[in-house]
């Protein structure tokens, strides 16, 4: 592990963004709907967090929830989602999309990329690729189509659990493609990946701040239960323990 490594955190509101910057990671990955692991944000959002000194923004270009298999419509919408970001200052876009065997949907990709490359954007297949039928060969598809990196949790549920298959990942993509481990890194597990041979790492580590409005009551759901009740941000203190971590902090809190 080394100074180099370089960390990214996932973003929902501007108040994320500015928490994972307060935290110390250099890069955003910006996204709408926690719930569905991630969608689309919208335009303003976007903007704002392009516009912040110090920290880059990667925005995720998904225009909705479920499986990774979009029609040609959805494609376009894809598209035209890519131009905006580029035009609102985005460094790069998060996309990924398999077909109906759960193989990289190669033609579709590469519009994509595509698209992306020509608006000087760096492009990363998100974690669809961990639901794809065949990771290797999936990965092959990704280096040809000429994908930046991609974000993996090495097929498993955490990334922690997926090291074996991330490390051949790696070797295989040979510097070609940078694997970035994502999914369930926090401060206690992230040592664990800083073993590999890695250059960025993702998290996701939030926290749970309950809300300063003073309702007449929270008998009315809307959404989950407690939904009302609290705000999901960024966890500051988890984001400054993993990038010490990466750092090589000899003072670093296992």
């Amino acid at each position: 592990m080394g100074a180099n490594i370089l960390v990214e955190v996932v973003c929902f509101t501007i108040e994320d963004v500015f928490r994972a910057r307060q935290g110390g990671a250099q890069r955003v990955e910006l996204c709408a709907d926690p719930g569905a692991g991630g969608t689309t944000p919208n335009y303003e959002l976007i903007k704002q967090s392009c516009e912040l000194s110090g920290i880059d923004t990667m925005v995720m270009i998904r225009p909705r929830g479920g499986d990774f298999l979009y029609s040609r419509k959805e494609i376009s919408q894809m598209e035209e989602d890519i131009r905006i970001s580029a035009e609102l200052g985005a460094q790069g876009v998060v996309c990924g999309v398999l077909d109906t065997a759960g193989a990289i949907d190669a033609y579709s990709m590469s519009r994509l990329v595509q698209t992306a490359k020509s608006l000087e954007l760096e492009v990363t297949c998100h974690r669809a690729f961990d639901v794809a039928s065949d990771p290797r060969e999936a990965l092959k598809t990704l280096l040809e189509l000429g994908v930046d990196r991609l974000l993996t949790s090495g097929q498993a549920k955490s990334a922690p659990e997926g090291i074996p298959l991330l490390r051949e990942l790696i070797t295989l993509a040979d510097d070609r493609l940078s694997i970035m481990p994502g999914g369930g890194i926090r401060p206690h597990n992230v040592k664990e990946l800083l073993a590999l041979d890695i250059k960025e790492i993702h998290t996701g580590s939030r926290i749970k701040v309950p809300s300063q409005m003073k309702p007449k009551s929270f008998a009315v759901k809307m959404g989950a239960d407690d939904a009302q009740e609290y705000h999901m941000f960024v966890d500051v203190e988890a984001i400054q323990a993993i990038v010490k971590a990466v750092r090589g902090s000899a003072d670093f809190d296992e």
